[in-house]
């Protein structure tokens, strides 16, 4: 709030200076949106275009895996292999299983040229402590915990074949599989199947239709552990470098060098993959851009601003001088310069001109029209009021008083001194300090008068709190509504009428609220009053005159409405009347 009121307490020549400057700084930042969105927009098409040769090789690799899985199951199948790991597995004779050692060995290095598959690095068969291997020297690499952990898989796994990753990045993904005996159902073990997968192969192999970058790179992951790390990053760069990707693609900074990775997934194995490119040069060329931006929109921005000062400045000096007119006519100096015999034709000339005319329009309106229309409006208050005014003398009432108790008659005494009140009341010239307590006083005693004839037939209570009866209110603005009450409520029916006067406050506005029962308004019988739908007559004159009175004196805001209610307890008609009007104190004219 404090930096608005700032704003708005500025010159309007700042506030121009400012606009400018904010138009030329909102450019600003829309050229660095637009740099950045271009710079996304092309790691977008990049994404597309590496993701799109991925796709194809992640398919390439899983097809590659199942190609294997068939090599397995065929493994298994082979009928020489089955009979030869069975006699070997039984043979206590070292010729007789160094003989079978060696069908199984051909047969596995006709199906290593068979199948003809790069990505194999070797086929081995583990039996005991006996290892049957198409490239001995290769499987000897592997070290005897690891081999001993590829059989406990095997075997747990029960005779399903099991991908282990865990040495991806040192001896490549072996492929396990306990070999059973399927002769007869027996299922005997007769051995492991382990198959090596040469990663350095198996990728080139898989990703040689993605030659679009030169310099792209491949990395394998599952269960976050690295599978597989080209030679451009360390196993621990390789690492970081799937910890910093988020989403499926991005620029990460490795070895202070930067990269556009993509990532994605391997259908069926679902390993996680990602493809890195340089970025480098990219984000050279973009910074460069941003940088040259930058300067030329600061170097424009110093310029306009300088320029602009300058015009704004020579242009103020004469609106400088129109506000200074403005204020001495604020205080009260409605004389005016005499007027140049010709203006400027710009629009600084149109509001010098305008307002001198301006100046020499109000006077004629002080000095013609507004202290005549002040009196105008007092004498139309005057005259309502005197609508209203009964025309008795409180000298016969008084004669009548004093006779009344002279014969003891209690009832007309009480009549005579209710109406004697109710006229000092309503014949006093002092309707301006009127308040609501005067006027609950004035209804208290036409109500004493009205008890009298009707007796018990009239029931009335006023629901009004202390805090509220010192609010200023027209004169004679409750009493005609509860004449209408009783005449409509009483007269015209035999039934008690209950009338109510109650109050509440909204908003800064009183609202007075007269029910009664045994009588209704016709719908929207205000508006239609004061439309002329209605001719007013007997109390349509009396309502008109209580709502153009308040209007008159509070504004077109307040007035009167009159409506009909459903009684929340006997469920019948009643006509309602609300008077609205300023709820302020009459001490200092507070707020309630």
């Amino acid at each position: 709030m404090k930096k608005m009121g700032r704003l708005q307490s500025m010159s309007l020549k700042h506030k121009i200076l400012a606009v400018i400057l904010t138009g030329f700084l909102v450019l600003f930042l829309a050229g660095i949106v637009s740099l950045e969105f271009v710079s996304n927009s092309y790691e977008k098409k990049l994404y597309n275009s590496i993701a799109a040769s991925l796709t194809d090789s992640a398919l390439e690799i899983s097809d590659q895996l199942k190609y294997i899985d068939t090599i397995v199951d065929s493994i298994l199948a082979n009928q020489t292999i089955q009979e030869s790991l069975d006699r070997s597995g039984k043979s206590t004779q070292n010729s007789e299983k160094q003989l079978c050692f060696n069908q199984v060995y051909s047969t596995l290095c006709d199906y290593f040229f068979i199948f003809n598959s790069d990505a194999i690095s070797y086929i081995s068969v583990m039996q005991g402590d006996d290892v049957i291997s198409t490239s001995n020297r290769k499987f000897q690499t592997v070290p005897d915990s690891v081999r001993s952990k590829l059989k406990r898989t095997a075997y747990d796994n029960q005779g399903a074949t099991v991908t282990v990753t865990d040495y991806g990045p040192d001896h490549g993904i072996f492929l396990v599989k306990e070999l059973r005996k399927i002769e007869g159902l027996s299922l005997d073990t007769l051995g492991v199947l382990i198959i090596n997968i040469d990663m350095n192969a198996f990728i080139s192999a898989t990703t040689e239709a993605s030659t679009e970058f030169e310099d792209i790179s491949y990395y394998l992951y599952d269960d976050n552990s690295l599978i597989f790390n080209d030679s451009a990053l360390s196993r621990k760069e390789s690492a970081e470098l799937y910890k910093k990707l988020r989403g499926d693609y991005g620029v990460v900074t490795l070895k202070h060098e930067k990269l556009f990775a993509v990532s994605g997934l391997i259908p069926t194995y679902g390993w996680n993959y990602i493809c890195t490119v340089s970025y480098n040069s990219i984000y050279q060329a973009i910074t460069l851009s941003s940088q040259s931006f930058f300067l030329i929109m600061v170097l424009a921005v110093i310029l306009v601003g300088i320029f602009s000062t300058k015009l704004v400045f020579a242009l103020f000096r004469h609106f400088d001088r129109l506000i200074e007119n403005m204020k001495q006519f604020g205080e009260g100096k409605y004389e005016i310069a005499v007027p140049p015999i010709e203006y400027r034709q710009d629009e600084i000339g149109l509001l010098y001109k305008n307002f001198d005319t301006m100046v020499e329009k109000i006077n004629t309106l002080i000095n013609e029209n507004y202290i005549n229309e002040l009196l105008k409006k007092e004498a139309q208050i005057k005259a309502m009021e005197s609508q209203m005014d009964p025309h008795f003398l409180y000298n016969t009432l008084d004669s009548i008083n004093w006779r009344a108790r002279m014969i003891k008659s209690e009832e007309i005494s009480r009549i005579t001194t209710a109406l004697g009140n109710l006229l000092r009341l309503s014949l006093g010239n002092n309707s301006r300090d009127f308040t609501l307590r005067r006027e609950l006083t004035l209804v208290d005693n036409y109500i004493i008068i009205q008890k009298i004839r009707y007796q018990k037939r009239l029931d009335f209570s006023v629901d009004i709190p202390e805090s509220l009866l010192d609010i200023p209110i027209p004169k004679f603005t409750l009493q005609p509504l509860l004449e209408n009450a009783i005449r409509y409520g009483l007269e015209e029916s035999s039934e008690t009428c209950y009338i109510t006067i109650t109050s509440r406050t909204e908003d800064g506005t009183l609202i007075l609220k007269i029910m009664n029962t045994g009588s209704s308004f016709e719908e929207n019988f205000m508006e239609k009053l004061l439309d002329g739908e209605i001719q007013p007559h007997g109390f349509g004159i009396g309502i008109l005159n209580i709502h153009k009175r308040i209007q008159m004196t509070y504004g077109s805001a307040y007035g009167l409405r009159l409506y009909t209610i459903e009684d929340e307890e006997t469920y019948e008609e009643c006509a309602a009347a609300e008077i609205r009007i300023p709820c302020t104190q009459k001490e200092e004219s507070k707020p309630c």
